[in-house]
């Protein structure tokens, strides 16, 4: 049977024709104006109250309360004049057993548990037993082994400084510093049976900081849930939509993406009996945590001291994996002279439990910026382009409903989109503001920053801009690379759309506890709503622009020199030269990509004074734009990660939460260097030059894509 495609959805896919049905009315706003009205209308006040109403309940995707907040936000979307547009999709997701518990417990030599440590949840307030998505279910028994913070580097001191055999072990290892899926990963690259993880009070809760209520720390008894996945998406539908459809892979086949370690989490005071009995060497002084009343020296183990009447651990992990519908919400407000060109704005809105930080201060930007186009529509105001606000399902279990969708109309979003705008966390704190973006988006965001309100908590500062500053400790404040821990990650990484993601940090003790509440965050993490107002006011001028200026304004110049500048300040030609390798076929790809983005930059102002200019002059110029960033995208992806298809901008292997600039050579040099002694040394180097050769392509096809000429050099 042929598939009925909804009308509302195909005419946002197409654009309407003959440039959009809407046209800006005789009487309507200035550009200008309209921007004044939309900052004017974001309001702390409105801020805190929405937050306060979305998380009053949890919000997994299992949760009852789920269901009311998606009709809540497809009500507002309609209250704005916005189109309302959905996409579902049936996705794999985990969530513990209600009858077999998860456990750790302390066994004595025969055997027999000695002490048995739960993480119930709280069936009262619906919030779940704590656990890690997508941890292999089973039990494990073995001696437990401090990793500290379960690093690559933290296992290899263990391994090759202190000669110490992890194989069969069970690791002891704090959050913190990377991502936890890595320190799965880390883990079971050494041999470990099984990984316990916890908040050390010396990172959640230091000495000088009082526990929730009396203060921001975290209680002893929070517990970090989150995913271990590497990757993103369903799982069993690997670089294809799950769509209603779609051909789910076996358990034995999507396992094998899975990291294939039991995992539990516990609460540190759950964790300090099991830290203050282990044997073995004092650790170093960077390894030492909080300890507690009746330790304080922390030590690696592995195993027990001699008088514990515990000798090994047992973990027990019982997880539930069910297919489950996820829905994706679209408020639409179509642009009336280039409708077919979109740019979007997103979120995802389910959460560990509450979740008043991560990420309801986001979808409150969302929906002060909803509300201010809302005001704009009904005084007859429309963007030049389509404003997309997006709300996305299951980001918390592995970024799944935003890569579903962009797996889904890929070729679309290639064609058709712009840029992409990402708010999570908008605030976890008030002093730090950290974005992240393609480097095309620099000159547009210091405009945005220095025209907003500064959050700094203890300093004199008139605008955002002079806040990023300070904390950077730079005149040119830092701009970070963008890795895979948000929504972003599948634009970037898969379509080769430019992306940015706002966020104001600082201390954030409760993440992904039960204790991220709208208590925390007016109390302690932003107090009177002014971080996420400023995030607010950045996004909201980040869009305007993007939506309204005739040529789009992201800029070529900014973004080749900081990849050549980045390469300069690397060891590479170093390393390639120290192998008779030819450095100069990536040199000469830099050069050529900085002088046509100079070009093209020359060629922005020329246009805009041409009076003579045609829209189609516009639309060739912007559409440059959009092809350089869509040069970097090399389909077979990555070595063996097929999901990261941009070359240039990728996550670190050693931690999936960072960026790194052209990952596939450095890692393959830093392989190399690993197996230099080794019998297949050459393979190794071979592979060097095999991605060198594709970075150098990659970047040649993205000066290109910014020249005028029929068939440039």
């Amino acid at each position: 049977m042929m598939k009925v495609i909804p009308l509302v959805f195909l005419i946002f896919l197409l654009g309407p024709a003959h440039g959009g049905i809407f046209k800006r009315s005789a009487d309507g706003m200035s550009d200008e104006e309209a921007l004044e009205h939309l900052l004017r209308q974001i309001d702390a006040g409105r801020i805190a109250d929405f937050i306060k109403k979305m998380t009053l309940h949890p919000r997994n995707t299992q949760s009852e309360w789920m269901g009311e907040k998606e009709k809540t936000l497809k009500a507002i979307f309609k209250d704005f004049g916005m189109e309302v547009v959905t996409k579902k999709y049936k996705v794999l997701q985990c969530f513990p057993q209600a009858v077999d518990p998860s456990l750790t417990e302390v066994l004595a030599e025969n055997g027999d548990v000695v002490k048995t440590y739960r993480e119930d949840g709280d069936q009262e307030q619906k919030i779940l037993p704590a656990f890690n998505a997508w941890s292999k279910s089973g039990s494990v028994t073995g001696e437990p082994v401090y990793v500290n913070y379960g690093r690559k580097e933290d296992f290899d001191y263990l391994t090759r400084t202190k000669n110490m055999t992890l194989t069969g072990k069970i690791g002891i290892a704090r959050y913190g510093k990377i991502y936890r899926g890595d320190k799965a990963k880390f883990a079971k690259q050494n041999g470990l049976v099984g990984l316990i993880m916890y908040m050390d009070a010396a990172d959640y809760s230091p000495d000088a900081v009082e526990s929730f209520p009396d203060g921001p720390g975290l209680p002893a008894s929070g517990i970090q849930r989150g995913t271990l996945k590497d990757g993103l998406g369903d799982p069993s539908t690997y670089l294809y939509p799950s769509t209603k459809y779609a051909y789910h892979d076996s358990a034995e086949e999507y396992e094998a993406r899975l990291p294939g370690i039991i995992v539990m989490p516990i609460n540190f005071e759950n964790a300090l009996p099991l830290l203050g009995n282990l044997t073995g060497e004092q650790v170093e002084e960077s390894w030492q945590g909080a300890g507690g009343d009746y330790f304080t020296v922390y030590r690696y183990g592995p195993g027990f001291k001699e008088d514990s009447t515990g000798k090994k651990i047992k973990i027990t992990v019982n997880l539930d994996y069910k297919m489950v519908e996820i829905e994706n919400i679209f408020g639409v407000m179509r642009g009336h002279q280039e409708p077919d060109r979109w740019i979007m704005m997103g979120n995802h809105r389910d959460t560990w439990v509450h979740g008043a930080v991560d990420a309801t201060t986001g979808l409150a930007t969302l929906n002060e910026i909803g509300h201010g186009l809302s005001e704009l529509r009904e005084q007859g105001w429309r963007p030049r382009r389509t404003i997309v606000l997006a709300s996305w399902g299951a980001e918390e279990q592995g970024i799944i409903g935003s890569t579903e969708f962009v797996e889904d109309y890929m070729t679309l979003l290639q064609e058709k989109m712009v840029a992409y705008i990402n708010v999570d966390v908008a605030a976890s704190d008030r002093d730090n503001f950290t974005p992240a973006a393609t480097p095309n988006f620099r000159p547009l965001l210091e405009r945005a920053t220095k025209q907003a309100s500064s959050s700094y908590h203890a300093g004199n500062f008139s605008t955002l801009y002079e806040q990023w500053q300070h904390t950077s400790k730079s005149m040119t404040p830092k701009i970070k690379d963008l890795g895979s821990g948000s929504d972003y990650a599948a634009f970037i990484n898969m379509a080769g759309v430019s992306c940015i993601d706002l966020t104001i940090t600082g201390p954030y003790y409760t993440y992904h506890t039960e204790y991220d509440n709208f208590e925390y965050l007016s109390k302690y993490a932003d107090p009177g709503m002014k971080a996420t107002k400023a995030v607010t006011e950045v996004a909201a001028r980040i869009l305007f622009e993007l939506a309204t200026e005739k040529l789009v304004p992201l800029n070529a110049t900014t973004y080749s020199t900081y990849v050549k500048d980045k390469i300069s300040a690397s060891d590479l030609e170093k390393d390639l030269k120290s192998q008779e390798i030819e450095f100069d076929i990536l040199e000469k790809s830099l050069t050529k990509f900085v002088e046509n983005a100079a070009e093209y930059e020359a060629r922005r102002a020329k246009l805009l004074d041409d009076k003579s200019r045609k829209q189609m002059d516009l639309r060739r110029f912007n559409d440059q734009m959009l092809q350089m960033e869509r040069s970097f995208i090399f389909p077979p992806g990555l070595p063996n990660r097929p999901q990261n298809r941009h070359i240039l901008i990728a996550p670190s292997l050693l931690d999936s939460y960072s960026g790194s600039v052209f990952p596939g050579l450095f890692d393959a040099i830093a392989i190399a260097k690993e197996k230099q002694n080794g019998p297949e040394s050459d393979k190794y180097w071979n592979e060097v030059r095999k991605q060198l050769t594709i970075a150098a392509w990659v970047t040649k096809a993205a000066a290109r894509a910014l020249s005028s000429d029929v068939f440039p050099a």
